[in-house]
């Protein structure tokens, strides 16, 4: 019999994809999972439906890229309407390292949930603001990697990078996968357009796509996948930007990996994210192309050195932490 005691805060992206990495190992568990996602995020939303039900939408009151002031402004309409929506009854809520995990977390505290937070897996020198809000009232802080734990040794373990379960086989079919997640990194697009590279697959998010598909009619390109990790699994080399993608692409699939981090979103545009990207690389034992460096050139460079560098190995973070999380139960 599955009792439904865990309500996961999958806060979109790579959070979201945290989340289905953790709901995997929790439903070997016979736990019932049900869900908590960000206001219109389609994405999670049918990423999500095949692990558990989904619960509520509520707003994702500051983006990363805002400063906090706004947040503390909107702050107040997103607990209420979040108190509003999610309903009590859960043991245990999981939230995880996105500012929309903050009044949803805040609200299923208020209904006596015991809060659990796992930090992003990109911070390495300063922790999120989900991890400095809402640890102050968890019950544990799950950290995906040993630098993490310095941001609170009280209540922090270290569980390792969510990785979660091979969806399917490991297979190389000769393709370079290029993707900057939902945002889109232009710059990076535009430079390997310039290059000669034929078989290429191209995830441009918000990018508009047209001009790579008129110029390479021979790649595929396309704005969104919710099946992109069918495509890291193929991939002959996989090039990326700063976040959950490089994890999957270098650990869980084990591609060699470029990692671009991409100074066109505005989180980015700051030294620190700048020396936590850099971080991550050597962590995943990727090749790491800086801002800078991006153009054809030093593509096609870091092709070919990428294909050298072998995958390092981790425990999965997301099967430690439904372990925990079955213990508290």
């Amino acid at each position: 019999m599955r009792l439904k005691r865990v309500l996961i805060i999958a806060s979109g992206g790579g959070h979201t994809g945290h989340s289905i990495a953790l709901a995997q190992h929790l439903l070997d568990y016979n736990i019932d999972i049900d869900f908590v996602i960000p206001e219109k995020d389609e994405w999670s939303k049918a990423s999500l439906e095949k692990y558990g039900k989904i619960i509520a939408e509520t707003p994702k009151f500051l983006d990363p890229s805002e400063p906090l002031y706004l947040g503390l402004l909107r702050a107040p309409s997103a607990i209420f309407k979040s108190i509003r929506r999610i309903k009590s009854g859960y043991k245990i809520t999981v939230a995880s390292g996105s500012n929309h995990s903050i009044s949803s977390g805040i609200a299923s505290w208020l209904k006596h949930s015991d809060i659990i937070v796992f930090e992003a897996s990109e911070r390495f020198l300063q922790p999120s603001r989900t991890v400095k809000t809402l640890g102050r009232i968890s019950k544990l802080i799950a950290f995906q990697w040993d630098e993490q734990l310095k941001f609170n040794k009280k209540k922090g373990v270290v569980v390792g990078p969510f990785l979660g379960k091979l969806n399917y086989d490991i297979k190389d079919e000769g393709y370079i996968l290029v993707s900057a997640g939902s945002f889109g990194y232009k710059k990076l697009f535009d430079a390997i357009a310039r290059t000669n590279l034929e078989n290429v697959i191209l995830q441009t998010g918000r990018v508009d796509p047209r001009k790579y598909i008129e110029k390479h009619k021979e790649w595929k390109v396309f704005q969104y996948d919710p099946n992109i990790e069918k495509l890291i699994a193929g991939a002959n080399i996989v090039i990326t930007h700063f976040g959950r993608t490089a994890i999957e692409s270098a650990i869980k699939y084990r591609k060699p990996t470029i990692l671009a981090p991409n100074i066109e979103w505005k989180w980015m545009q700051n030294e620190t994210r700048l020396k936590e990207s850099e971080i991550m690389a050597k962590k995943i034992n990727a090749y790491f192309l800086p801002p800078d460096k991006v153009d054809e050139k030093n593509i096609l460079e870091a092709i070919e050195k990428s294909k050298n560098m072998k995958p390092l190995v981790y425990n999965d973070g997301a099967k430690e932490l439904a372990k925990i999380i079955y213990s508290m139960l």
